[in-house]
């Protein structure tokens, strides 16, 4: 909600800009290195005791968001929302671990990414029409605080530890799952934390070509999801609604993606999803190429544009973050989730401030640039994957 009521903000408030760069960039180093320290934090318990307050912290600061006009205030609550938010998303990665085994994994992770992109989806349209109808920024704060309030008091209720927390059978049992079944018996028990986290995740050359491969797809994530309505209503004078649509389609697309991603990667390719993920990364290389002979062509055109490639993208988007837990330790699934979300969002703060200046030396034509060189790092990684991770 904080792209899209930037528009409105940089009108009505003192922000510049400039500022939004600088927070987009400080958002994104706080929201991964709580990633890293949640993911380390929530192997260790259950992940309700994590998942409820969080979202209830997230709406109480979205909600003080709306109630502030200085900038430092700006500063302050959109950091304490980073440090917020990104402990909120390992516990997802251990309750996906620990309930649907590695066959099925797949469809389920992009359920669960369907979800995130329905509401990124929904975010900007919500806050464009909330201001809009309102005739203040504010409101597009109130809104969202709201709703994370009342689903914090739901995860309350509703999240569950791990089966055998529960006196059932481990996932890989229940579902006689051999590939679950061969993870588990390669995941030796009685390792301290150090251990697993030394041995399984950082001397693990296949998870430093994942994280080379999700930083890239977090900059061209970043880039295409922060940064085109800023362009559209300032080069091309589009309305804030309009311009915010565009970031829309593209959730929408990434909706699709990731759903089909999930769902090829498990039946076609029998949980291989290093070559699902790179047909995805090809179709993305030939939609970035097209989008400077359509953006001053039609609305409909870019909007059709923007749509296919947020399919492409999210497919790798979510296919890097479930196929991190079928490399490492099975009792590690928050650390290594927290670990690779501490660079993805270094990626996302790299297309911050770092597209700031680029902009200002190359124009939005080296902004560009920078997104296909993104892009083509992400496609690398994977045929790199697909060729050395032999399941």
């Amino acid at each position: 909600n904080f792209s899209a009521a930037m528009p409105a903000m940089l009108t009505e408030t003192s922000l510049t800009a400039e500022d939004f760069a600088i927070m987009s960039s400080i958002f994104y180093i706080l929201y991964g290195a709580m990633k890293f320290v949640g993911g380390m934090l929530v192997d260790k318990i259950n992940p309700k005791a994590m998942t409820g307050p969080v979202l209830i912290g997230v709406g109480i600061v979205n909600i003080l968001f709306g109630f502030s006009d200085s900038v430092a205030a700006f500063y302050v609550l959109y950091s304490l929302n980073a440090i917020l938010q990104g402990t909120s998303f390992p516990p997802m990665a251990k309750i996906m671990a620990s309930w649907f085994s590695k066959n099925e994994r797949g469809r389920w992770w992009a359920i669960v990414e369907a979800a995130h992109n329905i509401g990124g989806s929904l975010a900007p349209l919500l806050t464009s029409f909330a201001i809009a109808f309102s005739g203040s920024w504010k409101m597009g704060f109130y809104v969202p605080g709201a709703i994370s309030l009342l689903m914090g008091i739901v995860a309350l209720f509703t999240i569950k530890d791990r089966p055998g927390t529960l006196g059932l059978p481990n996932v890989g049992q229940w579902r006689n799952d051999p590939t679950e079944l061969a993870q588990v018996k390669a995941s030796p028990v009685n390792l301290s934390f150090w251990q697993i986290f030394v041995k399984y995740i950082l001397t693990n050359p296949l998870v430093w070509i994942i994280i080379i491969g999700d930083m890239s797809v977090y900059i061209a994530r970043t880039i295409l999801n922060d940064w085109p309505q800023i362009y559209y209503s300032q080069v091309h004078g589009w309305s804030l609604i309009k311009a915010n649509s565009i970031i829309s389609w593209f959730e929408a697309g990434g909706l699709a993606g990731g759903l089909l991603a999930g769902y090829l990667s498990d039946f076609m390719f029998k949980s291989n999803r290093w070559m699902t993920g790179l047909i995805f990364a090809l179709a993305l290389c030939i939609c970035i190429v097209l989008v400077p002979l359509v953006q001053d062509t039609s609305y409909t055109l870019t909007a059709i544009l923007f749509t296919i490639m947020g399919f492409a993208l999210y497919g790798p988007h979510m296919l890097f973050a479930v196929g991190c837990l079928d490399v490492t330790h099975k009792d590690a699934a928050g650390s290594i989730t927290g670990f690779r979300g501490l660079f993805s969002y270094v990626g996302a703060a790299m297309a911050g401030v770092p597209v700031i200046m680029v902009k200002n030396s190359w124009a939005w034509s080296g902004v560009y640039i920078y997104a296909v060189i993104a892009i083509l790092l992400t496609t690398l990684s994977l045929a790199l994957l697909s060729r050395l991770h032999r399941l």
